[in-house]
């Protein structure tokens, strides 16, 4: 099993969509909570998939604040699901964020990048949050800012990436995609 299992992380590794990325990160996440059988984490995705529901049946029926609620919910009681399964999530998230902030600064250097820094200074905030909320006991809260953080930083990436590319029709595309 052992051998299987080294042998999966090298053929992952070894390929270029393979799950290097946050989107093959969040795919083997995703398989693992799909397939575990952890009893809490059973019992947290089975909350999610109720307040998921509930959500949607608020949402037909016109009440978007208890939608947005139970939307809420549901994403936090995925969230405790993860931290059930690998309990240091909040810190591993938080370093990678930390790790990525120190390398755009080194990038940057002595560079005038006023937007770029202003963003920077956005996630360093999230990420005090996120301590804050993890050395208060809060592991739910710390993970989902530490995720936010990751995401501002991904959409960072891809801007500087793509900065030539039409942002309008890019986000219109976004939109289209999830159905508004």
């Amino acid at each position: 099993m052992t051998q299987d299992a080294q042998s999966i992380a090298d053929n992952v590794a070894a390929t270029s969509g393979g799950g290097t990325t946050c989107e093959g990160w969040l795919r083997r996440l995703l398989d693992t909570l799909r397939t575990t059988d952890n009893a809490v984490a059973r019992a947290y995705l089975d909350s999610a998939r109720a307040n998921r529901d509930s959500a949607w049946a608020a949402f037909q029926a016109g009440d978007t604040a208890a939608a947005r609620a139970y939307r809420r919910t549901a994403f936090r009681d995925v969230l405790s699901a993860v931290i059930e399964i690998f309990p240091n999530a909040p810190e591993r998230t938080g370093l990678a964020v930390d790790n990525a902030i120190d390398r755009i600064e080194k990038f940057l250097g002595g560079r005038d990048a006023p937007r770029i820094r202003a963003v920077l200074a956005h996630v360093k905030e999230l990420r005090v949050e996120a301590d804050q909320a993890f050395v208060g006991g809060d592991k739910v809260t710390a993970l989902a800012l530490n995720l936010r953080a990751m995401q501002i930083l991904h959409r960072l990436v891809e801007h500087i990436r793509y900065a030539n590319h039409d942002h309008d029709a890019t986000a219109d595309g976004e939109m289209e995609a999830v159905g508004y």
